[in-house]
């Protein structure tokens, strides 16, 4: 039975995340998502790191101008950038960015493999980005200011402590619902992904644990919007090296059985295939399923029958 996610207590992770500082392990996060949803087991699952967006505006000292770089011009400029630069080529203004990490959350809800609730939290870091304004080139667009061709770099000076942000929170259960009734292509092959996962040996596995998913909006050709979630593997590291594909046999069933272990969870090697983790295992697959269709039998029945599907009308994402 699933784990109901009352509407009010939503409403309640956006301050919960943000009463939280972030520390190594990031315990003070999972314990304030358990303090707004204590029925559920909460985990970090997965962390992206290494993206930026434009920050704000400080001056030489790193006192604080404004929050926001482009509302700032739009608001200095009232449309003259040339005014603007006229102004404030001389400042020392300095442009920030935020440097980010998204962690990913989730929680069990239900019996199923998409019953789960998935929290995106931001992890944010301003530091010092560039100057400004190039007193020897005047800006013809706001893109010029946003993100210059040839910026004048300053060493990237932290600004204040680092901060959690809500990004999104999904109950992917209605996630799930809101797939299987719509008649568009681009849900078919999440559907068809936890189809495999109940289907074969991972069926009493929680998924949530070995896979997130990235979620976007987008409009199709008619204008209307559209939901795609492709499958992210949690497995971020360590994986086995990869056999020669002239091996058969013991040596290929020892290699996916080591990367079971090492992810996890079994089949991890055809999920992570899926998922795009590695393009090689696509020729793993193919390798393995000549196995398992000759002499060797070291998947269950159920295993090699989604195989067998995948061989006959193949996807990855």
């Amino acid at each position: 039975m699933n784990v109901e996610l009352p509407s009010d207590r939503l409403s309640l992770l956006d301050g919960a995340v943000a009463s939280a500082h972030p520390k190594p392990g990031h315990g003070m996060l999972v314990k304030a998502l358990e303090n707004v949803f204590p029925d559920l087991e909460w985990r970090l699952v997965l962390s992206r790191k290494g993206w930026h967006r434009v920050g704000g505006v400080v001056d030489s000292n790193g006192n604080r101008i404004a929050e926001h770089l482009q509302q700032w011009i739009e608001d200095e400029s009232n449309g003259d950038l040339m005014d603007l630069f006229v102004r404030y080529e001389r400042a020392g203004l300095l442009a920030t960015r935020m440097c980010g990490t998204t962690h990913y959350l989730t929680a069990k809800s239900g019996p199923h493999p998409w019953d789960f609730v998935q929290v995106e939290v931001d992890e944010l870091r301003e530091v010092t980005d560039r100057e400004l304004f190039d007193p020897e080139e005047a800006p013809d667009t706001i893109e010029d200011l946003l993100d210059p061709e040839n910026p004048i770099r300053v060493d990237p000076t932290q600004l204040n402590a680092a901060f959690y942000t809500l990004r999104k929170a999904w109950d992917m259960s209605d996630v799930h619902a809101r797939m299987t009734s719509g008649s568009y292509g681009d849900s078919l092959f999440t559907l068809r992904f936890f189809d495999n996962w109940t289907a074969c040996s991972t069926e009493d596995k929680d998924f949530c644990r070995h896979f997130v998913l990235h979620m976007t909006d987008y409009k199709d050709r008619f204008g209307e919007t559209r939901l795609q979630a492709t499958p992210l593997s949690t497995f971020g590291s360590g994986m086995p090296p990869l056999p020669n594909f002239a091996d058969r046999g013991v040596e290929l069933s020892r290699f996916i059985s080591q990367f079971d272990r090492t992810a996890g969870y079994p089949m991890a090697w055809y999920f992570c295939m899926i998922s795009g983790v590695e393009k090689a295992l696509k020729g793993v697959a193919h390798a393995v399923f000549e196995d398992v269709s000759g002499p060797y039998d070291y998947l269950p029945e159920r295993d090699i029958a989604v195989l067998k599907e995948w061989m006959a009308d193949s996807y990855i994402f």
